[in-house]
């Protein structure tokens, strides 16, 4: 069996079941160390095997200004762990980070291999997410018997409310630009609507409120992206809904306030202020002491101020123009279901990381849904288009 053919069975058959697992594993598994496992096993390596065989689509990926920038991104944080103070800490990253890399080209080589099989491993993600969702509901309101005003988790291995709903929105914010790309059947934007008021609903229950932020993005997004009939009224319906919702439960959303967001901001500021070119390294530890509450916290509760604090204004610009290069290949191609749908996941991330979050260098779990899937989409495409003529010519 010669190189072609084995890279030929890895991106058609391996690559995609690893991809599978991505998405939906996080629910499934209990084992957090067991879904890591299974995405080297099935997601790292086989990308890894593809770039060794076939060099030619490794070089053409690079050629991605996006995927350039995801590179020197990686490549600053990286180096960044030289100034931390933590010994070891790069190897651990440098890990880290190539397995980044490698995801991205997993989605790369599955649009090489298979043209039209991302769209439907995407759905696939929302289906089981959307069921697990229910079936979490289920279990923790009637058969648990936890009051409505309790915040449900999730199944799997998801631990934090919050972090679940990142995750539930991410596929809700896929379902809601998938419905607006392509023309369906009425039988089929049912189905779609369900599955998003399903998500939505476990979103709501989670009590979180940076995805309804995300979600505010991604519908004023499409708004303006379409302004037509389906999207005002999916828009108008799903405002009335939340209406009706926050009358009758008000405390729940009001109940923290801020959560102290304005103060840990301010906090995390002056803290950059000292180091603000290269930052304080990835890593470093971060403690912000709140005097009202007589509380020191981790992290700045905001991807953007925790990137800007671990490798500085350098890696901040370097992250915005990968978000302004993706934004603009979107502008220009978003005709493109993957294009659109991976850049509206993408604005839920950058909003929803607004209020939560520090860094995102890290293995694979929640916060690789609102940053590395959609950026891993979206370049995916951009090489899809990219790599039309290079997989005629093997033909």
């Amino acid at each position: 069996m010669n190189k072609s053919a084995i890279s030929s069975i890895i991106g058609r058959y391996i690559l995609p079941f690893g991809i599978s697992v991505f998405l939906c594993g996080l629910c499934l598994f209990e084992s957090r160390s067991g879904y890591h496992s299974l995405l080297y096993l099935l997601v790292s390596l086989p990308a890894l095997i593809i770039c060794i065989l076939k060099p030619s689509l490794l070089q053409q990926a690079i050629k991605s200004n996006a995927f350039k920038l995801v590179c020197l991104l990686c490549t600053i944080a990286i180096i960044s762990t030289l100034w931390n103070g933590i010994d070891g800490s790069a190897s651990r990253y440098i890990r880290y980070t190539l397995n980044i890399l490698l995801f991205i080209l997993a989605f790369i080589y599955t649009q090489h291999y298979n043209p039209h099989l991302l769209e439907k491993l995407l759905l696939l993600g929302c289906t089981t997410w959307a069921i697990s969702g229910v079936f979490e509901l289920y279990q923790f309101y009637y058969v648990q018997g936890h009051a409505i005003s309790a915040r449900v988790v999730g199944s799997g291995s998801l631990t934090n409310p919050l972090l679940s709903s990142h995750v539930y929105g991410a596929f809700a914010s896929f379902l809601a630009a998938y419905l607006m790309a392509k023309k369906h059947s009425t039988s089929t934007n049912s189905l779609i609507i369900i599955g998003f008021l399903l998500l939505l609903t476990f979103i709501i229950q989670t009590h979180s409120r940076t995805p309804l932020l995300g979600l505010t993005a991604v519908f004023t997004l499409l708004l303006i992206q379409y302004s037509n009939k389906k999207i005002i009224y999916l828009s108008t319906f799903l405002a009335v809904i939340l209406a009706i919702y926050l009358v009758f439960n008000i405390n729940l959303i009001t109940k923290r306030g801020f959560s102290y967001r304005p103060e840990i901001w301010q906090q995390a500021l002056n803290i950059i202020h000292n180091k603000p070119i290269i930052g304080h390294g990835l890593d470093s530890a971060m403690a912000i002491y709140i005097p009202s509450l007589k509380k020191i916290f981790s992290d700045s509760h905001n991807i953007h101020l925790g990137l800007t604090y671990n490798i500085g204004l350098i890696g901040l610009i370097t992250w915005l123009s990968l978000i302004g290069t993706l934004g603009h290949f979107f502008i220009k191609n978003k005709h493109n279901l993957l294009v659109s749908s991976g850049f509206t996941i993408l604005i839920f991330g950058v909003f929803a990381g607004m209020t939560e979050g520090s860094w995102f260098f890290t293995r694979p779990k929640e916060i690789w849904f609102l940053t590395w899937l959609p950026i891993a989409i979206m370049i995916s495409s951009d090489e899809r288009l990219n790599l039309k003529e290079l997989q005629l010519n093997e033909r």
